[in-house]
């Protein structure tokens, strides 16, 4: 499986990727370093993925008859062992949206009631609460969590700053897309648990990029999308309820149970014939994970640690390069990040088109580099970030620095113009 290249796109100065790119079928005409926005697929799981794509498409019935609930068994088995979780608290889902409304969905509040999250927050989660609360009454409450910020402690700090004897629920991210940082989350949990109060993770950006065991972290509940970090197929992700919180979910769909000639209760769990059967549908991106699992797990000799802290180490050193050639500061410890960095940029000098930032826009159509820039926490304020995976070396942020500084000095000059 050949990655298709576009000589004439290619840019004069087009920095190497590391050797490890040749597990991946990504485009080498474009310099990838936005991985943590929609991933990207190794060829092994492609191809391993296809497989089950034409064996269920020559013989359909068989497949489901035959094939569909072992394989999904398989699937959570490798899972639970990855992450650290009961075969019986995990759900295998199309992403985390569907689990964030599943388990927030599934909550009943009271009039005056308080659900807790962070201006950090992806939007959907904001969303998700206020539609919730609007529908019991309640209030949503945004922690002012701060960026650049100093230490986990001030992350803490400014959380529990806002939890009264009103709040019921909070959904808080393990790392945030937005900034990049990695929360002190099971600090937070525990916290918010000594006061009575129910966690959901929004691990979206969790699992893959650092090591999670669910059992330690103790939340009631996490969810995450799997093609992110985990380098799954698009359309895989998972939620977890702790076994005490299981009996607390309520289907969104009404299905019959894709276990139906299974339907002993001591084969299949309620959550399984409750849950796992949303009508027809392609699940060869679901029970491809062993598949996937074992792509993390042998991709660098040590396994999956050994993935996150390479990663990680070249995710700080690629940091300081570019904000060393760009004269900005470090926004936050080293340890607060894992594999994105972020940070911000001198106020925007125009609107989005179309949604997206006119910076974006230049580095992506001069230099073909993917990134992502944007408004945070609001316009003209902007931020940018760029992702490390294991395809992506330190001469190609060093190169990203200089086209960006080349980018914000041609701002600066229009910026003058326009000021006459």
């Amino acid at each position: 499986m050949a990655a298709p290249d576009d000589s004439r796109l290619l840019p004069e100065d087009l920095p190497k990727p590391d050797p490890m790119i040749s597990k991946w079928a990504l485009r080498r005409d474009v310099v990838h370093m936005d991985h943590g926005s929609s991933g990207a697929c190794p060829i092994a799981v492609l191809e391993h993925q296809n497989a089950l794509r034409w064996e269920l498409d020559r013989g359909s019935p068989e497949f489901f008859l035959s094939y569909w609930s072992p394989r999904h068994r398989a699937a959570k088995e490798a899972l639970a062992k990855f992450v650290n979780a009961d075969y019986n608290e995990l759900l295998l889902t199309p992403g985390s949206t569907l689990g964030l409304n599943i388990i927030t969905q599934s909550q009943q509040f009271q009039s005056g009631d308080e659900l807790l999250t962070t201006n950090h927050a992806y939007s959907t989660v904001t969303m998700l609460l206020k539609h919730v609360a609007n529908r019991d009454g309640a209030k949503v409450v945004i922690a002012k969590v701060p960026f650049p910020v100093a230490s986990p402690d001030e992350i803490f700090k400014s959380i529990l700053a806002c939890v009264t004897e009103r709040t019921k629920f909070a959904i808080i991210d393990h790392s945030t897309s937005r900034t990049g940082l990695v929360f002190p989350i099971k600090r937070i949990v525990k916290e918010l648990a000594d006061r009575g109060i129910d966690t959901l993770v929004d691990g979206a950006h969790g699992p893959g990029q650092v090591q999670v065991d669910l059992h330690d972290l103790g939340a009631a509940y996490y969810t995450t999308s799997c093609h992110k970090w985990m380098c799954a197929p698009r359309g895989v992700g998972f939620m977890y309820a702790r076994q005490d919180r299981i009996n607390h979910l309520k289907p969104l769909i009404i299905a019959r149970s894709g276990h139906w000639r299974d339907n002993d209760d001591g084969v299949y769990t309620w959550l399984e014939h409750t849950f796992e059967w949303n009508g027809c549908h392609d699940p060869s991106g679901v029970h491809s994970m062993p598949k996937i699992i074992e792509f993390l797990e042998t991709a660098l000799p040590g396994g999956h640690a050994a993935m996150v802290r390479r990663n990680h180490d070249l995710a700080v050193e690629a940091r300081k390069r570019v904000l060393e050639i760009l004269g900005m500061g470090i926004p936050c410890p080293d340890d607060m990040i894992a594999n994105m960095v972020v940070f911000p940029l001198p106020d925007s000098v125009l609107p989005e088109a179309s949604g997206v930032l006119p910076l974006c826009k230049t580095l992506w159509e001069k230099n073909r580099a993917e990134i992502q820039c944007y408004h945070w926490p609001l316009y003209p304020k902007r931020i940018f970030r760029f992702s490390v995976q294991l395809h992506n070396s330190l001469e190609q942020y060093i190169w990203l620095a200089e086209k960006l500084k080349c980018a914000l000095e041609a701002e600066y000059e229009l910026v003058k113009e326009l000021k006459g």
